[in-house]
Order: structure tokens, then sequence, then C-alpha cells
């Protein structure tokens, strides 16, 4: 006869099943059977088998974690603003200003007015007032 493992034992080591003891172990095909003691309880094989289930449970998890915390990893550093560099920083600058002068560098600015009207594309500037100061 093969050795049995009380339910109650079970739930000393793995995670209490949402549907019951009962239902689970029912719904695995796994029968309930009276000990010595009339504890319910299922064959060792039963038992074992629940236990490496559960372990590759576990070492899925672990690699669905890994797997998010990469991702997320990997989503932070693409949005980290490309900068200047610790070591290409000038002296006598300040982090305040290399930082100002990484965020210039970085991307397409908006042009000024001036600049505008002096790049010859055909734009025109229109002042907000009027030189005789109507609006």
């Amino acid at each position: 006869m093969d050795e049995l493992i009380p339910v109650s034992v079970l739930a000393l080591d793995l995670p209490t099943p949402t549907t019951g003891w009962e239902a689970d172990l029912a719904g695995r095909g796994i029968r309930l059977r009276p000990d010595d003691l009339g504890r319910p309880s299922i064959t060792q094989e039963a038992a074992r088998r629940l236990f490496v289930e559960h372990r590759e449970s576990q070492v899925r998890a672990r690699e669905v974690a890994a797997r998010n915390d990469a991702q997320v990893e990997a989503q932070r550093l693409a949005s980290v603003r490309p900068g200047i560099p610790w070591w290409e920083i000038p002296e006598g600058v300040t982090p305040a200003e290399a930082m100002t002068a990484g965020d210039k560098m970085s991307g397409p600015r908006r042009r000024t007015p001036l600049e505008d009207a002096l790049s010859g594309n055909g734009t025109t500037f229109h002042p907000i007032r009027s030189e005789d100061g109507e609006r």
C-alpha cells in the first residue's frame, strides 16, 4: 500500500487552492483516502506531483517577473533623455549649465522671429502691435 500524506500536511507547504483542496484534487483526478487516523489523505506519488507542479509554477513566475523587470528597465532607459556625459563637461561649467547645453544640442529648437525673417524661406514676420500703436 502506498504511503498516504494527509491534506493538512500539504497545506503546510503548498498554497491552498482557491476552490479548496477537495475540489482541486478531484479536478486533477487525485482521490482522497482516509489514512489510519481517518484524516483525508493522498498518495505520496500524488503529493510529489503537486510539489513538482508548484516548483515549476514558481520558476515560471520568476521568469515572467524577470522578463517584466527587463522590459520596464528597457522602457526606462529609452525614456531617459540624452545629455552630456560627466567627463565631457568643461572645467568651470556648472552641472545646470551643462544640462541646459545638452538640452539645446539634443534636438530641433524653435527659431526666433529674427532668425525666421533672415532665413529667406518666404515667411513674413507680423508683429503683435503695429508701429503706430494700434492693435
